[in-house]
């Protein structure tokens, strides 16, 4: 049986999972998005619902060989080069209708799913699904309406912005940025606000049935944005520990780096859950099995 990785040949995640795999002796083939439809070739029965892929490489995989597989990024598809655009348009709809097929006809094991990827992609839902936990968030306004801005930044007072689906680190709001001009850009795009929660940046690694936390010790606004963040094992209170467990369940992951800030007064408040973190940094100054446990996940 087959473990294919969805990813590309630069992305340090995706290679090495694609090494680690095959040291342990695992069948394990790179499937990079963009290979498709000029290097990579997929047919489907929709009546038998079977299909056949054929790498690059020409080695063909009917999708029953392959086990499992890990969805490190989905990059996009090739563009097609068509001097019309309208069939250049065709030709790109067609592409990613067959590949989309693939991401939610393939009956493996995903980790994670193209449904999970896009309850990620919609942020808003994630929280909404979370929060209905009865699980803290924080207090948040999505959209692009000025006053309810302004409105909820008075009644919260200090907040912090970042984008709706994420792509950017988070920032503060300043009094500056509720100004007309400011808020004018909205309307070429709308932003998450929070209230700002103080408190210690907590990752929750989850993998299948297992808990992995480690806490992050910054002054940064964004633990990413500072290079000497210290981060260390933690344990978890027992309801945070079953926390972590539910909203993994409830977004459909198999395997997912949760951030939570816990509050001087021990509160644990969620923030997201990414669907395919990154987290070989964090076991090289941690010593927690994250590879182990995401291979495990793949092999079983």
């Amino acid at each position: 049986m087959t473990i294919l990785i969805l990813g590309s040949d630069v992305d340090e995640h995706a290679t090495w999972m694609l090494a680690h795999l095959a040291q342990r002796g695992a069948d394990v083939e790179l499937f990079d998005s963009r290979w498709f439809p000029g290097d990579m070739q997929i047919a489907f029965d929709p009546v038998a619902r079977t299909g056949l892929l054929r790498l690059p490489s020409g080695r063909q995989l009917d999708w029953g060989q392959i086990h499992s597989v890990y969805w490190r990024n989905y990059n996009g598809l090739a563009a097609t080069a068509l001097p019309d655009a309208e069939q250049a348009e065709i030709a790109h709809n067609d592409t990613r209708s067959m590949f989309e097929t693939l991401l939610l006809e393939l009956d493996s094991r995903w980790v994670n799913s193209f449904h999970a990827f896009r309850l990620h992609q919609t942020k808003p839902v994630q929280l909404a699904r979370v929060a209905a936990l009865g699980i803290p968030v924080p207090a948040t306004c999505l959209g692009n309406d000025a006053e309810s801005i302004r409105s909820f930044v008075a009644l919260h007072g200090e907040c912090i912005f970042k984008p709706v689906q994420g792509g950017a680190h988070t920032q503060k709001v300043t009094p500056d940025l509720l100004g007309d001009e400011a808020l004018s850009r909205l309307a070429m795009a709308p932003v998450t606000i929070q209230e700002k929660i103080t408190g210690d940046d907590i990752r929750v690694f989850v993998a299948g049935d297992r808990v992995l936390a480690c806490q992050i010790e910054t002054d940064a606004l964004d633990f990413r944005d500072d290079p000497r963040a210290k981060i260390t094992t933690c344990s978890l209170p027992p309801d945070v520990h079953k926390q972590a467990l539910a909203i993994a369940n409830t977004l459909e992951l198999l395997w997912t780096g949760i951030d939570f800030r816990r509050t001087p007064e021990g509160r644990y408040v969620f923030f997201e859950a990414n669907p395919s973190p990154m987290f070989i940094g964090f076991e090289q100054r941690t010593g927690l099995p994250l590879t182990e446990s995401l291979a495990t996940l793949l092999l079983c």
